[in-house]
């Protein structure tokens, strides 16, 4: 099993998965990809999806993946620029777990643990990337990255 991986920068480790998951290469896949985690040095990993179809298994080693560069001490995110499989991925729950983004650049921002802000990452303007000063006036919500979680949820009434 041979997946195609590359240093975005000093960083991050971007490994491009193209072939669907399934019970036959799965096992290889996995292992693949936590091979490339000790031996480069990264301090994120970014796996970008080229396949439209996401298997329960893909998902599976997704997550597996994600725990064993946890302990190591790094961050992953995924690139998930099929519509098809940004559905899976957000029926599935894993938006926020996996730190999707739509595009390369977007998953670098999630894997330092910056929100996704569509508008501003097509634009680049100010306030765009994590860090940057913000805009003119206070920001009108929280920032971080898990801004939106830690809000309490009150459901409407009827």
């Amino acid at each position: 099993m041979f997946l195609l991986s590359y240093h975005l920068d000093a960083a991050h480790l971007v490994v491009e998965l193209g072939e669907v998951v399934d019970l036959d290469n799965e096992a290889a896949i996995e292992r693949e990809i936590v091979r490339l985690l000790p031996c480069c040095g990264p301090r994120a990993i970014i796996v970008d999806i080229k396949t439209p179809l996401l298997t329960p298994r893909a998902l599976g080693v997704l997550l597996r993946v994600r725990g064993q560069a946890g302990e190591r001490g790094i961050s992953m995110a995924v690139v998930a620029g099929h519509d098809k499989a940004s559905e899976i991925l957000s029926a599935a729950g894993l938006l926020r777990v996996l730190r999707v983004a739509a595009t390369l650049p977007g998953a670098e921002l999630r894997s330092r643990g910056c929100r996704p802000e569509p508008e501003a990452s097509r634009n680049a303007g100010p306030g765009g990337r994590c860090g940057a000063p913000p805009s003119a006036g206070p920001s009108p919500r929280p920032l971080g990255p898990y801004a939106d979680t830690s809000r309490p949820r009150i459901p409407k009434k009827r």
